[in-house]
């Protein structure tokens, strides 16, 4: 407990001084909540009501706050207006990890973890859904309508019931549904939250919920995390980039090798790699053609000569470039043959029945995707590959798990980083504080086996390891009567 205290104590706090007024009331010292909300993270307590009464009731808590007592409301409003600054105390974190020779960057490993948001799936509309509610909506309205006109009959003029409440409900929801279709045209997506407009759909280990993509690079010597974020994209693709990034902001140095799952392996991200040099082994996505073929005549086996820009068919014919085309996996070189009906092996390659010669695709970053899966089939590949599972996944693990952090507590993008960057700052700090008191503990027992291997000899001390006891001079004595 002291050493984390006294870890939170060394942080710089100074990022927090700009977001405080010098007048009126003192306000609680950043320290002391951030010192509960990441205590609290690391035994898994998240919920501020519950992180007041520890406050108020647990030694622990108390001497963290030093004696205050800060109320729920003050810690909840702390950790959602503060993102920016938590962010710079989280990078703290990680340089004193570092300087405690805990971060060595030799292997990094980034990965993605898909958690729930806090809005549910009631609040997710689709088009169908919007339809489906406006249709509802507007026959409310007639029949308020047809009653309205029935009691003006009826009563006349005479001021009866006011309005109805199903047509005021009816009429406020109908401005909501319209607002929700509008958000779903301008987002391009298949689905909105009414609540939450930063998240998205994605598949998680409870299904299809609305949820957030978070980023983590883990160092393999402690399991630090040295590179943090959120996203609402569902994929992995254009991430590593940014993750490599904020490992050399946060520390000042770039790993010497990162190693990534195949969501990252997308042409962006090999770009990066030969613009960068940044060493990384991630394994490639498979070409679409070649998911389709793996006979003799698949893609793959279609030699690229360099110096003639062709292709060469496994029946020795030439496939020369025309063109670039792009999709959705990226930017291809299009190779076509001649006319390949006098070739003998055309009915096996040109599977298309309309077309008179084959063609081939080949992404512009072929050659990249060629020299990361020759490294992999190395043994010396497969042995570093095989840790990236090690370093990364337990962080995650212990993220969801320990912490407790398998659904955000806060909506939008902004609460969500503040919860990930108290989480990161919680494991960081943990790590850290166990190094240290094992390094205590380590060298108490140092001193204990020098004492305890001590004895007086003669009125000298003397070092025996078979002496396991502090024997006194009278004991000496009364041996020797």
């Amino acid at each position: 407990m002291r050493l984390f205290s006294d870890a939170m104590d060394a942080i710089d706090w100074s990022v927090f001084d700009s977001e405080y007024s010098q007048t009126g009331c003192p306000a609680y010292p950043p320290r002391v909540l951030c010192k509960i909300l990441v205590y609290g993270l690391s035994k898994g307590v998240r919920s501020s009501r519950a992180l007041e009464d520890l406050v108020r009731n647990h030694r622990h808590y108390i001497f963290l706050a030093g004696g205050l007592t800060p109320d729920h409301s003050t810690i909840s409003r702390f950790r959602k207006s503060r993102q920016d600054c938590l962010r710079l105390t989280y990078r703290n974190t990680v340089r004193m990890c570092a300087e405690a020779g805990l971060v060595l960057l030799n292997v990094t490993a980034t990965d993605g973890s898909k958690i729930q948001a806090s809005s549910s799936r009631r609040s997710l509309y689709k088009q169908k859904r919007i339809e489906r509610e406006m249709a509802a909506i507007d026959r409310i309205l007639a029949e308020v309508e047809e009653v309205d006109a029935a009691e003006d009959e009826l009563y006349g003029s005479a001021s009866g019931s006011e309005m109805p409440a199903e047509l005021v409900d009816a009429k406020e929801r109908k401005r909501k549904l319209q607002e929700i279709a509008k958000r779903l045209k301008e987002s391009g997506r298949s689905s909105v939250s009414e609540t939450e407009s930063d998240c998205r759909i994605m598949k998680t280990t409870s299904g299809l919920r609305p949820a957030y993509n978070v980023q983590a690079t883990v160092d393999s010597s402690e399991g630090v995390i040295v590179a943090a974020d959120v996203i609402d994209a569902e994929t992995d693709n254009e991430q590593l980039e940014g993750q490599m990034k904020q490992v050399e902001e946060n520390t000042g140095l770039r790993p010497d090798v990162s190693l990534a799952d195949t969501g990252y392996s997308d042409e962006a991200t090999f770009k990066y790699l030969a613009r960068s040099g940044q060493d990384a082994l991630l394994p490639p996505h498979m070409h679409p053609q070649e998911k389709k073929r793996n006979d003799l005549f698949a893609s793959k086996c279609f030699v690229r000569d360099q110096g003639k820009d062709v292709l060469i068919c496994p029946a020795g014919r030439e496939l020369a470039f025309r063109r670039t085309v792009s999709n959705s996996s990226g930017d291809y070189r299009v190779y076509t043959a001649g006319n390949c009906r006098d070739c003998s092996f055309c009915a096996e390659c040109v599977t298309c029945k309309v077309k008179t010669s084959r063609s081939v695709q080949v992404s512009v970053v072929a050659e990249q995707r060629d020299l990361m899966l020759a490294r992999l089939a190395t043994p010396e590949g497969k042995e570093l590959y095989a840790l990236r599972q090690r370093i990364v996944e337990r962080v995650f693990a212990n993220i969801k798990t320990n912490m407790g952090l398998n659904r955000f507590l806060l909506s939008g993008k902004q609460g969500v980083a503040s919860e990930i960057w108290l989480a990161c700052m919680a494991h960081n700090l943990m790590i850290y504080v166990r190094k240290q008191a094992s390094a205590t503990v380590a060298a108490a027992r140092t001193t204990i086996w020098r004492l305890r291997s001590t004895t007086l000899v003669d009125g000298r001390l003397s070092l025996s390891r078979k002496r396991w006891r502090i024997r006194p001079l009278a004991a000496q004595f009364c041996d020797s009567l």
